[in-house]
C-alpha cells in the first residue's frame, strides 16, 4: 500500500521530455565527484548542475535559496534531484531521510555530499546483503488473466471527490483514470475473474490444481482470502490454500512460495492470485485525499507448473528471487484500524519515493548479477507503481526505456499487490504476439513495500 505524495511537478509533454533529456547534464560531473573527498568549490557545482538540470526553465537560484519553500521545486521534483546527486556520486541513500530543520538549498546538498564521501564505505548492493532463492526445479508461468475495477473514474473526478488541488493527479502523478470496483465487486469476484482467465488460457479445468496461493492486503475477512476463493474456483479438497502476505511485494512471495510447492505438489500445477480493492479500505476520514486519490482496484492470475509447455504455448520459466527488508524506513508509511474499524494512515511522500527508487534500482543491479543478463537485454520490467511519475523517475535512474515498462498504473492506478503482477500480464501478452526472437525473451520484476520489504525475479 505504498505511495508518495502528490506534492510533484505539472509538466507539459514538451517538458517532460526535455526533463528526460537534462539527465545528460548530471551525468557529466560524474568525473567530479570520483575522489572520496570533494572540496567545497567542487561540491557546490556538482549540486548546482544537478539542481539545474531539474529547472531548465528558470534561472539557477542562489545557493542559500530554499528550493522547496520558494516553489522553485515540488517534494518529487526535490527527490529527483536527489537522486541525481546519488547516479552521479554513486552515494547510498543520499538525502534519505534529509535532516529536519536544514534547508534543501544548493549548499546544503553540497555539504550532505562531503559529509556523505567521508562515511565509511557501506556494502554494495548485490553482495552478501540479498538472500533469495537460487537453482531448484523448473517451474514455468504457462498462463495468465487480470481484472480490473468495473467502473471508470477520471483524474477530475478523484480530484474532486478527495479534495486535492486541481491538475495533481493527472499532471503530478501521472494517472488520468482510475478502474474502481463496482457495488457488485469485490477482492473475491474479482481473484475469481482473473483466475478464470488464467485456466481458460492454460485450458486446464480447476481440479488440476494442487495449490492456490494467494495475497490480498484489502481482504480482512475470516475465512481469509485463500480458502475464500479456493470455494469460489470449486477447487478440489485436497488442493492446498494458503494466504502470503507482502502487500505490494506479496504478488513476488506469491511466485516464489508456489515455486518451492510445485516440487511437492502431485499435478504439478499451481495457482497464483492476487486481488486488491483499495476504494473502499482507503474510504475514511483519516486517510489524506492525496493519498486515497492514487489507489484503484484489481486483480492477477497465474498458472504455474513444472511442464515447459503448456496448451501450445511456450511458457516462461520463473528464474531466481531475491528479497530483504530495509527496515531503516518502516516509519515512511503506516496504516493502523483503530477503534469501529476507523484506519488513520500516516506517510512521508518524499521518503517513500527516494527509498523505493533506490531500492527498485538495486534489486535490478542484484538481477543482472544472477541472470548474468544486462539491463538493455531486458525486454520488460513489470515493476510495482505508487504512479506513473514514480516510475518515469527510477526509468531516468535506471537507464530504461519508458516503453518497456508497461503502466497500468496511468489508467488504473496503484493496484497494490496487483500493480507487478498485471505489468507482468501485460508484458506476457505481447510477448506472445511477437516473432520469434533472436534469443530468449527476459523480464525483470521488482517491488518495494512497507517495512520496506522488497523483492524480485527474473523469467525467461
Amino acid at each position: 500500500m505504498y505511495a508518495p505524495c502528490l506534492d510533484m511537478g505539472n509538466r507539459t509533454p514538451n517538458e517532460a521530455a526535455t526533463w528526460q533529456n537534462d539527465v545528460a547534464a548530471t551525468r557529466e560531473v560524474v568525473a567530479m565527484s570520483s575522489s572520496e573527498n570533494l572540496d567545497e568549490s567542487r561540491a557546490l557545482e556538482l549540486s548546482r548542475q544537478c539542481v539545474a538540470s531539474k529547472l531548465p526553465f528558470q534561472a539557477l537560484p542562489g545557493d542559500d535559496d530554499d528550493l522547496v519553500e520558494t516553489g522553485l521545486l515540488d517534494s518529487m521534483g526535490w527527490v529527483d534531484v536527489l537522486i541525481g546527486i546519488e547516479s552521479a556520486t554513486d552515494i547510498r541513500d543520499f538525502g534519505n531521510t534529509w535532516p529536519e530543520g536544514r534547508a534543501k538549498s544548493i549548499r546544503a546538498l553540497a555539504d550532505m555530499i562531503r559529509e556523505a564521501r567521508r562515511r565509511v564505505p557501506e556494502e554494495k548492493p548485490g553482495e552478501s546483503s540479498a538472500v533469495g532463492t537460487e537453482g531448484g526445479s523448473e517451474v514455468s508461468i504457462g498462463a495468465w488473466g487480470y481484472a480490473l475495477g468495473a467502473v471508470t473514474v477520471s483524474a477530475d473526478q478523484i480530484e474532486s471527490e478527495c479534495d486535492v488541488p486541481p491538475h495533481k493527479i493527472r499532471n503530478g502523478a501521472g494517472i488520468r483514470t482510475l478502474q474502481v470496483a463496482a457495488d457488485t465487486e469485490d477482492e473475491l469476484t474479482l481473484g475469481q475473474r482473473a483466475a478464470e482467465a488464467a485456466l481458460e488460457m492454460a485450458e486446464m479445468p480447476a481440479e488440476r490444481i494442487d495449490f492456490l496461493v494467494a495475497t490480498s492486503t484489502t481482504f480482512l475477512n475470516l475465512p481469509s482470502f485463500a480458502p475464500s476463493l479456493h470455494s469460489r474456483l470449486l477447487l478440489r479438497e485436497t488442493g492446498g490454500a494458503l494466504d502470503v502476505g507482502g502487500a505490494c511485494v506479496g504478488l513476488i512471495y506469491s511466485l516464489a512460495v508456489a515455486k518451492g510447492l510445485l516440487r511437492m505438489a502431485t499435478q504439478g500445477v499451481a495457482l497464483v492470485v492476487a486481488s486488491e480493492v483499495h476504494s473502499r479500505r482507503l474510504n475514511a476520514p483519516r486517510v489524506p485525499g492525496e493519498f486515497r486519490g492514487l489507489f484503484g482496484d484489481g486483480a492477477c492470475a497465474f498458472v504455474l507448473t513444472r511442464a515447459t509447455d503448456r496448451g501450445g504455448h511456450a511458457a516462461v520459466r520463473l528464474g531466481d528471487f531475491v528479497w530483504g527488508c530495509s527496515a531503516t524506513f518502516a516509519s515512511s508509511l503506516s496504516a493502523k484500524w483503530g477503534e469501529n474499524s476507523r484506519l488513520t494512515v500516516q506517510f512521508k511522500g518524499e521518503q517513500l519515493a527516494h527509498a523505493a527508487v533506490t531500492q527498485m534500482d538495486r534489486i535490478l543491479e542484484i538481477l543482472e548479477n544472477k541472470s548474468r543478463r544486462a539491463r538493455t537485454e531486458v525486454d520488460y520490467f513489470a515493476f510495482h507503481q505508487p504512479n506513473p511519475r514514480v516510475v518515469e523517475i527510477l526509468a531516468e535512474k535506471a537507464n530504461i526505456p519508458l516503453e518497456r515498462i508497461p503502466l497500468p498504473s496511468a489508467t488504473g492506478g496503484n493496484l497494490g499487490s496487483a500493480t507487478c503482477g498485471i505489468s507482468l500480464c501485460q508484458a506476457l501478452t505481447d510477448l506472445r504476439t511477437r516473432p520469434n526472437p533472436s534469443q530468449p525473451p527476459l523480464i525483470f520484476m521488482a517491488a518495494v513495500g512497507p517495512g520496506l520489504i522488497w523483492g524480485g525475479a527474473f523469467l525467461d
